[in-house]
């Protein structure tokens, strides 16, 4: 019985799924399904996680053999059914009445339009954490940044770009607005790093298609450098002000530069992490 044998025949002992099984290691479930059809084999960092948590030795993972043992060795207990919701589930679930009850709250006062500006993190929040089953807490890092970058960008009109004329910034032009302009940069960077690093910890097969890909990625990363933002603030002028438009455009642009660049850098990450063809 070879190693994907093994894992197959352990995991289905005690009860876990492929999900289950990909969510206790970290690691996909795509990862798990290759382990099990021998279409790759785990580090021994994972073979070691595995190891423990089925309760047998290396050998025995690998081989499928017991080792000799003076005496017969009481049954490993199978891990109990997971019943109940998860803790993302309990958090989730609170962040949505949160915002609710902050909205109320609000408008009772007479402030309804600034309560849905602070009850839309939680809820967004609230939305992640029920439906993503990995990293939640890093993408509800990126809606909080986001939301907050959209209503900065209202309530001051400055984003991260103003960093660029640091150079040129004068004390008529506020070094409050400045400072924000580069703690949004720093922020985003700081995600941008995290992201990446989290991410990216799995390796990538160098196929055509994934490099079709990424070179494809580039290309609309680099179209999407373009002034988008002033062209479609020059359109929609006559619906809405040129200052909203132009706030609202610029902020869109810049969420599909931060979500393209997040994954073409991961896409790298991974792929020297991937063994090298021979």
């Amino acid at each position: 019985m070879n190693l994907g044998e093994n894992i197959c025949r352990l995991r289905t002992a005690r009860g876990m799924s492929q999900g289950d099984l990909a969510e206790a290691l970290d690691v996909s479930r795509q990862s798990i399904s290759k382990w099990e059809t021998g279409g790759a084999v785990p580090e021994l960092e994972k073979l070691m996680k595995l190891s423990a948590l089925f309760g047998v030795t290396l050998d025995e993972l690998v081989t499928g053999e017991r080792p000799p043992a003076a005496a017969p060795e009481p049954p490993s207990p199978a891990i109990p059914e997971r019943r109940g919701l998860k803790a993302r589930h309990v958090a989730g679930i609170v962040l949505m009445c949160l915002g609710l009850l902050l909205l109320l709250v609000l408008t009772l006062l007479g402030a309804w339009p600034l309560g849905l500006w602070l009850a839309s993190p939680l809820w967004v929040c609230g939305v992640i954490c029920l439906a993503a089953r990995r990293h939640p807490g890093l993408w509800c890092l990126w809606a909080v940044f986001l939301l907050t970058d959209g209503f900065l960008r209202h309530v001051t009109g400055v984003s991260w770009a103003a960093v660029w004329l640091t150079p040129r910034w004068t004390p008529e032009m506020n070094y409050i607005s400045l400072g924000i302009a580069w703690c949004q940069l720093l922020g985003g960077l700081t995600l941008l790093t995290v992201t990446v690093w989290r991410l990216g910890r799995e390796p990538l097969e160098r196929t055509e298609r994934n490099r079709r890909l990424f070179w494809g990625g580039w290309a609309l990363f680099a179209l999407l450098c373009l002034p988008f933002s002033q062209w479609i603030s020059r359109a929609g002028a006559g619906m809405l002000s040129l200052y909203t438009c132009l706030q609202l455009a610029g902020w869109l642009q810049d969420i599909l530069r931060l979500g393209l660049l997040a994954g073409l850098l991961t896409c790298l990450r991974r792929w020297t992490r991937a063994p090298r063809a021979e």
